[in-house]
């Protein structure tokens, strides 16, 4: 089916939602207001300002967000190699490996990582304030921690071992 993901009980419900609605192209972006009538000011992304914002490019092709992937995928340890959608992402991710622990863990960082972009595009349409790709990382190494380490019960997890790489355990 197209629109589906893997519900995970770490992620908070509305990042779960938020990735379901990416996969399927369906956040609020500049394209896709205009398509229903809600004309925005300007059609390209704020994040890179040289093309036109859908959620493909927000999340995954502008040069911002590779830059973001870049630092996340550098601390994993994981290569993704060259993804262009939201669903190549999600497809990647929930191949990855063969360790269902590590592959949660890594679909949640990558959930964490989208969520977080949306948030960082949200605070530079709203605020104009831009957050610095590795300040990002940071945000996402320290949210998805929490998440994992509390939704999911997971006790033994440390900051140490954790910023260091998530997938040693």
């Amino acid at each position: 089916m197209d629109g589906q993901i893997s519900w995970l009980k770490e992620v908070p419900l509305k990042v779960n939602c938020f990735i379901w609605r990416a996969k399927m192209g369906r956040i609020p972006v500049a394209v896709e207001l205009a398509k229903r009538g809600v004309v925005p000011e300007n059609l390209t992304c704020p994040m890179c300002n040289e093309f036109e914002e859908d959620s493909n490019h927000v999340l995954v092709e502008c040069s911002y967000a590779r830059s973001v992937c870049e630092g996340v995928s550098k601390w994993c340890n994981i290569q993704l190699g060259p993804l262009h959608t939201v669903k190549d992402v999600l497809g990647y991710i929930s191949q990855w490996g063969v360790c269902k622990k590590r592959r949660r863990i890594i679909l949640a960082i990558y959930y964490g990582t989208l969520w977080s972009l949306w948030k960082t595009r949200n605070e530079m349409v709203f605020k104009k304030n831009r957050l610095p790709p590795d300040k990002v990382t940071d945000i996402i190494k320290s949210v998805v921690y929490l998440w994992v380490k509390n939704r999911g019960n997971n006790d033994k997890l440390n900051w140490a071992s954790w910023s260091h790489c998530p997938l040693l355990f």
